[in-house]
């Protein structure tokens, strides 16, 4: 059985200022408040967009800009040369510049058949072929002609460059034709002979005009990053799923008391998420701690010494009620851990312990108390597990004889944890939250939606005010624990039998409480509630 009469409680709510008490519960309503890492801002914001999907925004650019390179240097490159020949007049009466829409008869003149299959008979290239890489322009306020041609190969755009330059040079020559020069009034014109002479030779390029392989990369870029960002942005308005702890703050509408790391080991067992034991120097170990801490300050307050660990769903409440529960025995109270979620519990797992007989044995009478509390691995907790499935859990959990088994827990404990079941699989919750219980919600960072958390909240509105918070849990980056520490387990008559001895674990885990606390975390909460 449980020690006597409860003390822990008593010794901290000793020497507690009303003011003081208040203050302490004020700062557990908003512990993330003004904390450096979050910043008050609607979830959904860019920075929070940026941060939450940088890996993907990242991938789908490498993969855009990688995709350009590629295509990029699979095209061939275009070679290009050009030649520039002067077009003038060759009497005297044709000194002044010839007119804009004369030259553009003249680049027509140089892109004809005429003058193209002059080219393509010294050439040996068909005049299709010709017309294919052939460009001309004429320069603004310029009487000159800009004969280009591209090719893969740079002596092939050389030579069609300057054969179709000197084609049209040559066709001038043999040609008299009279062109106006614009120099007399609408009424009379005076004609000149046209010429044309190549004044600059086509060159032999040395680097290819396409592809732009640094415009395509910088333009992959530019679009990869551009797609990655409207697709996080598409993702994160269709997703569900909590954006953080001051989203489930907003969608709770009550503080968010502790986020617990998300971690993972090779050959995981279950026993092993009990890390507050298993890895006490853990930063989730030290997650729990907290948690401990705010609880005491509003259970202090309160002088409530029943707590309700429950979830929306399919989180692992579980865990964070055992090690909940494990991190207030260490601390110095009697400590019961009861089970009860009769479906899907499986706190017994988490210490090693068999199920049988449970709670629903002791609420039917079939068995006494004594039998099914359990001791743990754990100085002062003990586990009352669920028991085998039971058919109706719902008319055990409500009945008056469990009622007088949590009254008897409260009276002979520092502390009852009651591992209760999902709020939105079962009506028992809702049913437990009346017992005068704080309620604590496990929200799952990875597995938790937002439309979860608020229909749980609502579920629970009947007991809005004991809903003293959240607890987020599986955040951030998975740790990789260092390899659990383990103790033998003691039955349950050694634990009785060595509670009190000298030089037993227990005596020593309460030689090292008794002992001076040195963090200031440890020291501020000492000071307000006693000894945590």
């Amino acid at each position: 059985m449980i020690s006597n009469k409860r003390e822990g409680m008593a010794h901290a709510d000793a020497g507690l200022h009303p003011g003081d008490a208040q203050a302490g519960y004020e700062n557990a309503r908003h512990p993330i408040v003004g904390h450096p890492r979050f910043t008050l801002g609607a979830p959904g914001s860019w920075s929070r967009v940026l941060l939450a999907y940088w890996s993907w925004i990242l991938l789908m650019t490498v993969v855009v800009t990688a995709g350009a390179g590629v295509l990029a240097e699979m095209q061939t490159p275009i070679y290009k040369s050009q030649a520039t020949v002067a077009v003038y007049a060759a009497s005297s009466a044709g000194n002044a510049a010839l007119q804009s829409f004369v030259m553009g008869t003249e680049r027509g003149v140089a892109s004809s058949g005429a003058v193209l299959s002059v080219a393509s008979q010294s050439l040996l290239i068909p005049v299709g072929g010709l017309q294919h890489g052939l460009s001309i322009t004429v320069p603004a306020d310029t009487d000159l002609l800009v004969i280009s041609f591209s090719d893969p190969d740079p002596q092939v755009a050389q030579s069609v460059a300057e054969g179709v330059a000197q084609a049209y040079v040559a066709y001038r020559s043999s040609k008299a034709s009279p062109v106006a020069t614009g120099t007399t009034p609408a009424t009379a014109s005076t004609t000149a002979p046209v010429q044309a002479t190549v004044i600059t030779g086509a060159g032999l390029p040395t680097s290819p005009v396409s592809p732009n392989r640094l415009l395509i990369v910088g333009a992959a870029l530019v679009l990869g990053l551009a797609l990655g960002i409207g697709l996080a942005l598409l993702r994160d308005s269709m997703d569900d799923g909590l954006r953080g702890p001051l989203d489930l703050q907003l969608q709770a509408g009550t503080p968010v008391l502790a986020q617990i790391p998300r971690f993972h080991r090779k050959a995981q067992s279950v026993t092993d998420r009990l890390v507050i034991v298993r890895n006490p120097s853990s930063s989730l170990a030290e997650a729990y701690r907290n948690l401990r801490t705010r609880v005491l300050q509003v259970a202090g307050w309160r002088h409530v010494n029943l707590l309700l660990v429950t979830s929306p769903g399919r989180e692992d409440k579980a865990t964070v009620a055992a090690n909940l529960a494990a991190a207030l025995a260490l601390s110095g109270r009697r400590v019961v851990l009861v089970c009860a979620d009769l479906r899907w519990g499986r706190t017994h797992a988490l210490f090693g312990l068999p199920t049988r007989p449970g709670l629903a044995k002791v609420v039917t009478g079939d068995a006494v108390l004594a039998d099914a509390l359990r001791w743990t691995e754990v100085p002062r907790l003990q586990v009352l597990p669920g028991g085998p499935p039971s058919d109706d859990p719902s008319s055990l959990l409500q009945s008056t004889a469990f009622r007088k088994l949590l009254a008897q827990l409260r009276s002979e404990a520092d502390f009852v944890v009651i591992d209760a079941p999902p709020v939105l699989a079962s009506a028992d919750t809702a049913a437990l939250a009346e017992l005068g219980a704080m309620i604590l919600l496990v929200a799952d960072a990875r597995a938790s939606t937002r439309a979860e958390v608020r229909e749980a909240t609502r579920e629970l509105a009947h007991v809005r005010d004991q809903l003293i918070g959240c607890v987020l849990d599986n955040v951030g980056r998975a740790h990789q624990l260092r390899q659990p520490t383990t103790r033998p387990a003691l039955s349950d008559v050694e634990a009785a039998r060595t509670w009190s001895q000298p030089g037993s674990r227990a005596a020593w885990d309460q030689e090292i409480l008794n002992q001076p606390v040195t963090s200031e975390r440890e020291q501020e909460a000492t000071a307000i509630h006693g000894e945590v």
